[in-house]
């Protein structure tokens, strides 16, 4: 069977858009004109976001020495791509939390995986010197939206067509997860994560990340970073977070794996890394919340 994928309006039309203040802040970040009492201008219009980056920038993590009351002053302290991946993690952290019934992902499992792969993608650009950071971030953090579109699709039902299994089948006989998307959609979730991205105007190595982290082999524009994605979301799902029904059912990719001089010594470093990362934003949610 198939279910037949909306048309990409369709799906878009159906997710939620990036708030449009976020969306002009995120803008801002990325203008280099741009000046820093602009983009406080228009974060001030969400007295939640606001809140958090004073929060945030007063932390004993900081350490300054006296109380910053202005949102200006505390950009300057955080810097534009910490400003830049916060506002992200904030804006996505709605549209990620809904369940995903097709996927049998109760509410949060998307995010949670999500938090632990944008941490993953940024860890991965530190330690191998991949830039800009903050654009791993955001391709990490936006790696599996599709997902939320096949769940459109199948009507939020775990209808995907595919051979019934014997209990007892290993991984080895199942068909890569991503294959099966094909067969019962026509797309698979990466494909469809690409085009959402795209109609939110992030810049095409994002886009590319988004479209290719499962097959990081076809990545032309700039394969390490997209290399990084697909390895940031490999550990998070032998870490299991936010597994959902489709598991483990993805290959980790050699070419990445030597493309980014990959040992399991840094494979169990980035996992105890996301691990913390999940934490740390639940933590975050809880402040804003």
């Amino acid at each position: 069977m198939s279910a037949g994928l909306p048309g990409s309006a369709d799906v878009l039309r159906q997710l939620p858009p990036l708030p449009q203040v976020l969306a002009r802040a995120l803008e801002l970040t990325r203008d280099h004109r741009s000046r820093r009492s602009e983009l406080a201008q228009v974060l001030s219009l969400d007295q939640g976001m606001t809140g958090y980056f004073l929060q945030m920038v007063n932390s004993a993590y900081y350490g300054l020495p006296r109380r910053i009351t202005s949102l200006d002053e505390a950009i300057g302290y955080l810097g534009y791509e910490t400003v830049e991946t916060v506002i992200f993690a904030l804006a996505a952290s709605s549209t990620l939390s809904q369940p995903v019934p097709a996927y049998m992902m109760e509410r949060k499992m998307l995010w949670q995986h999500s938090v632990a792969v944008a941490e993953g993608s940024d860890w991965i650009a530190r330690e191998r010197h991949i830039s800009p950071r903050s654009e791993a971030y955001v391709a990490g953090l936006l790696h599996d939206v599709g997902k939320l579109g096949l769940n459109l699709a199948l009507h939020r039902q775990p209808a995907w067509d595919e051979e019934t299994k014997p209990d007892d089948a290993s991984a080895a006989d199942q068909a890569v997860w991503t294959e099966v998307e094909r067969q019962t959609t026509g797309q698979d979730h990466a494909e469809v994560g690409a085009i959402i991205v795209r109609s939110w105007n992030l810049p095409d190595r994002v886009i590319e990340a988004v479209a290719c982290h499962h097959e990081p082999a076809k990545a032309r524009l700039d394969p390490t970073f997209t290399a990084a994605v697909h390895v940031a979301n490999v550990a998070a799902l032998m870490a299991g977070i936010g597994l959902g029904l489709d598991g483990l059912r993805y290959a980790l990719d050699g070419g990445a794996i030597e493309l980014l001089a990959w040992t399991e010594d840094d494979m169990q470093r980035l996992i105890g890394q996301m691990q913390s990362a999940v934490e740390r934003a639940e933590e975050i949610l809880r402040v804003r919340g």
